[in-house]
């Protein structure tokens, strides 16, 4: 690893490599760069069991990690290909129950000590995911992929088996349409503020019911 202004760069292909070879430190250091983006992604997909899932998908992805063979995109794909295949096993199961392992010590470690940014920005970050959930479910999980994630277009695609074209256009229609929600909520809060400011005013649905 080497030190950036803004912290901590992985260097991957080296972190990979201690990793494979049975470094605990270096699958950590992998496990914090890519750890944040797969929850976000569970959450949505997954809400009530999400940290049970992704301790899951990191149990397996340790277990083949010497076979795996590619880049930090690669990775990724990898990563979120796994956590998709392990969300459809949960909504298939009658049970739907994760194991979740101990094997994951270090996922205990924050990444820093700025406890006062890190909650500012979990809160945000919670506000975003809780809009994106409101997408259609392709839409969500496009969106969550492209830009949460950070996959290209044709890993996308490849992920949820569609074609390239089609990942472009759901992305499309969900950043159009969280842009609308985003709109509708703050003109809602508007109103509520409005009312809120004028004693003995109700908002029109409440004072109308």
């Amino acid at each position: 690893m080497t030190k950036g202004g803004a912290g901590p760069v992985l260097d991957f292909g080296r972190t990979l490599r201690a990793a494979k070879q049975g470094d605990g430190d270096a699958f950590a250091h992998i496990w914090r760069q890519f750890q944040p983006g797969l929850l976000r992604y569970l959450k949505v997909k997954a809400a009530p069991v999400a940290e049970d899932l992704a301790a899951d998908v990191w149990t397996r992805v340790l277990g083949a990690l010497p076979a795996f063979d590619g880049d930090e995109q690669s990775f990724k794909a990898w990563l979120f290909t796994t956590a998709r295949n392990r969300v459809t096993d949960w909504y298939r199961s009658s049970q739907r129950r994760v194991e979740s392992a101990d094997i994951l010590d270090f996922a205990a470690v924050p990444a820093h000590d700025e406890v006062e940014s890190e909650v500012v920005e979990r809160s945000t970050t919670d506000a975003a995911l809780a809009l994106i959930a409101r997408l259609p479910p392709a839409q969500a999980e496009a969106v969550l992929l492209r830009v949460v994630a950070g996959l290209d277009v044709p890993r996308v695609a490849r992920v949820m088996s569609r074609s390239p074209g089609s990942v472009r256009v759901l992305c499309h229609r969900g950043l159009k349409l969280l842009e609308l929600l985003v709109r509708e909520d703050a003109a809602s809060e508007a109103r509520d503020v409005q009312f809120a400011e004028v004693p003995g005013t109700l908002p029109p649905t409440v004072e109308s019911a």
